[in-house]
Order: structure tokens, then sequence, then C-alpha cells
């Protein structure tokens, strides 16, 4: 931001705005690896201000979302040594929060949950979009219920990496990947927190290894 240029406080409200609109066309792919964020446009596709846009830029390149090549400002990709190690501190921080949300999420929560995992009978019929929406509710709710936002937070954020790492999901990992949840919820439900917490690290080394079988195996995630 230039010296003369004051961001008022209306202005941090777009600020965000702007940052969780660049955030979501990432995560979902719109805005995929290597691809060039141009401020201006984004600033008349979203209807702002440039300079919303702009503090919102450099948030995320701060966060490593994006990345300079020069001048140009660039969509900065997960690659799969990285995915590795954020997959190694997910099973870490999730297991913990699996152990504290064990017999302290509500039970109207965990029905919400349970439904939407049985609702999703066929890899085929479940979209994209619609699987992430699905994951996101079940892992963030279990972070949530534990009460600490810090975690909740750090959470969130590796998942969002973990999201730009593979716009798609392994085929072969529905069922098991929808078996794991429910096993994690049957755990924080009976209010056993080392079941829950072993659960959650079987799901996510579960899905660490098939990132690593698909690249290896040169097939689509």
């Amino acid at each position: 931001m230039k010296a003369t240029e004051i961001v008022l406080p209306g202005d941090r409200s777009l600020t965000q705005n702007a940052f969780d609109a660049v955030l979501h066309m990432i995560q979902v792919g719109t805005l995929a690896n290597g691809d060039v964020v141009n401020e201006r446009r984004l600033a008349e596709q979203l209807g702002l201000s440039r300079t919303p846009v702009r503090e919102a830029l450099g948030r995320l390149e701060g966060s490593h979302y994006l990345r300079r090549s020069g001048r140009t400002l660039l969509v900065n990709g997960v690659e799969l040594n990285e995915i590795l190690e954020i997959m190694s501190v997910r099973m870490l921080l999730e297991a913990d929060a699996a152990r504290s949300a064990a017999g302290k999420m509500a039970a109207a929560k965990l029905a919400a949950i349970r439904l939407r995992l049985v609702e999703m009978t066929r890899a085929e019929q479940v979209s994209t979009l619609h699987h992430w929406e699905v994951d996101d509710f079940l892992h963030l709710s279990i972070a949530e219920t534990g009460g600490n936002k810090l975690l909740l937070r750090l959470i969130g954020e590796l998942r969002t990496r973990t999201r730009m790492f593979g716009k798609e999901t392994v085929p072969a990992r529905f069922e098991p990947g929808r078996n794991e949840h429910l096993a994690i919820i049957d755990a924080i439900e009976s209010g056993d927190g080392d079941a829950a917490a072993k659960a959650m690290v079987l799901h996510i080394e579960g899905a660490r290894n098939a990132i690593v079988q698909s690249v290896a195996g040169g097939g689509s995630r």
C-alpha cells in the first residue's frame, strides 16, 4: 500500500470479503497453480475498488497462497513433498482435536454429520465440491468442538493447503474414507477419546497413502 493511502474501518470488511472470494477461487480451482493473479481484473470481477483487493492479495501472498515471479503475482501450488508434510502435521493436530471432541459434540451435530455421510452412497453421484463440503463439515466441526481456537485455525489452514494440492479426490478412497469418517463419529459419540484419535490418524494416514499411490501410478486424484 502506498503511504498516502488510508484504509478506513469499513474497508477492512471489504478486504476480508476480497480475501475470502479469492481464496475460494483458489480452493475450487478457478485460480489454479501458476495462474497469473491480476489485481485490476479481480477488482472488476468482485465489484470492489482496487485497495481492498490489493490488501487481500498481500495477505494471501503472506500466507503463501500466492507468490511473486518478478512483478507478477501467481497462484502458489502445493507440491508432493509439501502435502506429505501437511498430512503428517494434520495427523497430530486432528488426532488431538478428535480426542478433545469425544463426548462433547452435540447430538444434533453428530446426527447431521452422520446423515450427510450416509447420503453419499456412490462416488460418481457426488461432486467434488459437495465432497469437500461434507469433509469440511466433519473435520472442522470436530476441531471446533474442542474449543481451542488456535487449533481450529491451524487445521482450517492446513486443510485449505491440502485442497490446493489436488482439486479432485482419489476415487478409490471414496468408500474407505466415508467408513473412516463414520468410525471417527462413532468414537466421538461414545466418548472414547483414544479411539477417536486413533480413528482420525488412520483416516488421514489412508488419505496420505492414497495420494502417494495416485501420484506414483500416474492416476488422477
